[in-house]
């Protein structure tokens, strides 16, 4: 087979090992030792061993090679686009303006399986990111560029987000928008970890953010830095609809010092976070 099948390979069933480490031995028999190497550990890393120290050997062998070897890995990745994330022996995630990506996102997506993006821009482009089809098979989504008031139902009315378990807003545009749009979404079905950090939620939006059954699909909530206080922290305390969390983050709130902190505790023990 050619390099070019190979990949195509790996591109149409990114969630299958098998193509990953067939194309490791094409590149281990065509002298990229190195490569070869890198794609087999951080595949047997994304099913970690019992034996920890196996597993400590493979992860000192996964930074040497990518210390060595990035920016040779990389060197083909458009001007536009900054590297972030290797998964499985190739550059799964990426950061860039939203404008780019809308217009240029198969650039990079006809060379790697990208799974995870990070969007910077100015909050005109953020209607028409929600409009096209440029997030379609994310797995992980941040959103840096604004939201402005008004745009945040285009969210809710994305139908490309399907695939995607992990989103994370940083946003200041207003937060009832933002908690209509999550929990009205026709697109956000395998969520998993939600990420709202300097969003102002405040105790308002918090608390109808957890008493809404959308929010039973998660496993993890970050709620950093929203001004959450005591009413906000017993809504969540109090929440019938959290029993799956596996991670709950409330750091930055006011909340480490009150009594709201032991409902907190009682409910979640360890899995949360101040």
């Amino acid at each position: 087979m050619t390099d070019d099948a190979l990949l195509r390979a790996v591109l149409a069933a990114p969630d299958d090992d098998a193509p990953r480490l067939v194309y490791a031995d094409w590149l281990e028999e065509r002298g990229d030792p190195a490569r070869a190497a890198f794609i087999r550990v951080q595949v047997e890393l994304s099913h970690p061993p019992v034996d920890y120290a196996k597993r400590f050997r493979l992860m000192q062998t996964e930074r040497t090679l990518l210390r060595a070897n990035r920016d040779a890995w990389t060197a083909w990745l458009p001007a536009w686009a900054e590297a972030r994330e290797f998964r499985r022996g190739f550059l799964e995630g990426i950061r860039c303006e939203a404008g780019d990506f809308i217009s240029r996102a198969d650039e990079v997506r006809h060379r790697t399986p990208l799974s995870s993006v990070q969007l910077d821009g100015k909050e005109e482009l953020a209607v028409t990111l929600f409009r096209t089809r440029s997030l379609d098979g994310l797995r992980t989504l941040t959103l840096s560029l604004p939201i402005p008031a008004g745009v945040w139902s285009h969210l809710a009315e994305c139908p490309v987000l399907g695939q995607l378990r992990d989103l994370t807003l940083n946003s200041k545009g207003p937060p009832g928008e933002m908690v209509d749009a999550l929990i009205e979404s026709v697109g956000l079905s395998n969520l998993r970890t939600l990420r709202l950090t300097w969003c102002t939620l405040g105790d308002e939006h918090s608390a109808r953010l957890v008493a809404h059954p959308w929010v039973a699909r998660l496993r993890t909530l970050d709620l950093r830095n929203n001004h959450i206080a005591d009413e906000g922290g017993r809504a969540i305390a109090e929440s019938p609809h959290l029993e799956g969390l596996e991670l709950l983050n409330l750091r930055g709130n006011p909340l480490a010092d009150t009594w709201v902190a032991g409902l907190l505790r009682r409910r979640f023990g360890g899995r949360v976070r101040f």
